[in-house]
């Protein structure tokens, strides 16, 4: 089986890495960065690397995996459909599904399985320089099919899935993933950036303990991806954030106002509701454990 990783900054990197030893499997990767393809090259992430996709053998492939930002992965399908072969299986790891899953949907006469999917993994720093085989140890594995999707190419994933150590998979519409990533991640990502807007935030240094610098981690982020991460999926994050801000906003009427019984019920509340979330998602049977 011949596998292209289209991309090999930290994710594909990483997903080529834990792949390696996968039985029957060839590995290969696309890569404009030089550096990249001789790094990928010299630690046996792959057999052969491109500059380009146009300079690929796409059509030789039997998997090909886009690591690439949204936009980035809707241009390839428009730009390479007509190139991969009958019956292959394309796949993703963008954080939003809808520019992709639109381009494959108006692709005519489309003759390969498009199966989405995203890891719920990564780090602060990109690139390959960062990437590691166990970057997907016992992180989940979100897969979009829809009903064009055939039994054997989800059973392929999840093979390769469980190979590359995640603990679960987790299934999803394209619409769903992208309302809820908008509130695991992107919405995250909203508040570490507002808590680093704050006045206080240089004056505070040697004052700061766990919660903040878990509160405050992904500010760090690439604005560039980030900014294509938000605006592909806008609407459904300042719905989110604007409910976010109605919240803060009673706790802010709490503390301004002289009922103290009113706040403890209200920390009571929410402080229950996460522990009931513990509890479901430790239960919850949709997540198919791969191994234990």
């Amino acid at each position: 089986m011949k596998i292209m990783i289209v991309g090999l900054g930290l994710i594909g990197g990483s997903m080529a890495l834990a792949l390696s030893g996968y039985p029957d499997a060839e590995l290969y990767g696309v890569d404009s960065d030089e550096w990249t393809r001789f790094e990928a090259l010299g630690r046996n992430a792959v057999r052969a690397a491109w500059p380009s996709s146009e300079e690929a053998p796409i059509g030789d492939m039997d998997v090909i995996v886009l690591c690439l930002h949204p936009q980035s992965a809707a241009e390839f399908v428009k730009a390479h459909a007509s190139r991969i072969r009958e019956g292959a299986l394309l796949t993703d790891v963008c954080g939003v599904k809808k520019p992709l899953h639109e381009a494959v949907l108006a692709l005519p006469d489309r003759k390969f399985t498009y199966l989405g999917g995203h890891p719920m993994a990564g780090r602060e720093r990109g690139s390959f320089a960062n990437a590691t085989a166990d970057l997907f140890r016992g992180s989940h594995y979100i897969l979009t099919p829809d009903e064009t999707v055939p039994e054997d190419a989800v059973k392929l994933m999840k093979r390769l899935v469980t190979f590359m150590g995640c603990a679960d998979i987790v299934y999803a519409t394209p619409e769903e993933h992208d309302e809820r990533i908008a509130y695991t991640s992107q919405l995250m990502h909203v508040m570490a950036l507002a808590l680093c807007d704050q006045h206080l935030l240089f004056e505070s240094q040697g004052f700061e303990g766990g919660s903040f610098r878990g509160a405050t981690r992904v500010a760090a982020l690439d604005p560039k991806l980030w900014t294509e991460l938000f605006w592909a999926n806008k609407d459904t994050l300042a719905d989110l954030t604007d409910e976010l801000i109605g919240k803060l906003t009673e706790y802010s009427a709490l503390l301004r106002g002289d009922d103290r019984d009113a706040l403890l019920e209200r920390l009571t509340a929410s402080s229950d509701r996460k522990k009931a979330f513990d509890r479901r998602r430790s239960d919850a049977p949709s997540q198919t454990p791969l191994f234990t």
